[in-house]
């Protein structure tokens, strides 16, 4: 073998090497959408896209979050608020919660809707009922940025501009006896906390 053969095969060799270890820092960079993660709500930033831990049955998975991390945005990358998402949309709301805010709102997931009675959720996603849809999902709604440590044992004002009565003990918190099971989801206008139940406003009235 000549010396240029020599050459050129350690030079080979080389590249070849230099491949393999190029192998881990391209798997290293693959995209985490899908994947599990531990707890719920929280964020990061990776491959310049940012995720969500969203909560999906038994699990939690990271979801991308597509633009800015505004409410509207956070809850779409979520699949377990699909019908909390749809209903604000078809009220009109899902723009007003990517304004600038800030808001606090109490989302019901999905689950919260389907516990309504089938008479009720056919009635508040009527679109000839978008009115009082509107009114329901503002009694979520509360003007202001407020984490769950600066909740207090009080009444709020919600958008609906009636009030929500919040209870704080050591077991948790509870907005007109809904339970918070998902706190402090940061969003760039405000903030977003999981509630079991779907609130509807006394002065509100369901059907004929």
């Amino acid at each position: 073998m000549t010396k240029h053969k020599l050459i050129t095969k350690k030079k080979a060799l080389f590249i070849s090497a230099a491949l393999m270890l190029a192998v881990p820092a391209v798997a290293q960079a693959s995209p985490i959408n899908g994947e599990k993660c531990d707890n719920p709500g929280a964020m990061m930033r990776a491959n310049n896209s940012r995720f969500i831990c969203a909560a999906e049955g038994a699990k939690s998975r990271w979801r991308r979050v597509n633009g800015e991390m505004t409410i509207t945005s956070i809850l779409e990358a979520m699949p377990r608020y699909s019908l909390l998402v749809a209903a604000l949309k078809q009220a009109g709301l899902d723009t007003t919660l990517e304004s600038t805010g800030p808001f606090t709102l109490f989302a019901p997931r999905n689950a919260a809707f389907l516990a309504l009675p089938k008479a009720t959720l056919d009635y508040l996603l009527d679109p000839a009922n978008v009115a009082v849809l509107r009114e329901v999902l503002l009694h979520h709604v509360v003007a202001g940025s407020v984490m769950a440590k600066d909740l207090d044992t009080a009444s709020y004002s919600a958008l609906d501009g009636t009030l929500l009565d919040v209870v704080v003990r050591t077991s948790g918190i509870t907005i007109d006896n809904a339970r918070v099971t998902m706190a402090d989801v940061d969003a760039t206008n405000g903030v977003v906390h999981a509630i079991s139940s779907v609130l509807v406003p006394d002065d509100v009235t369901i059907g004929s």
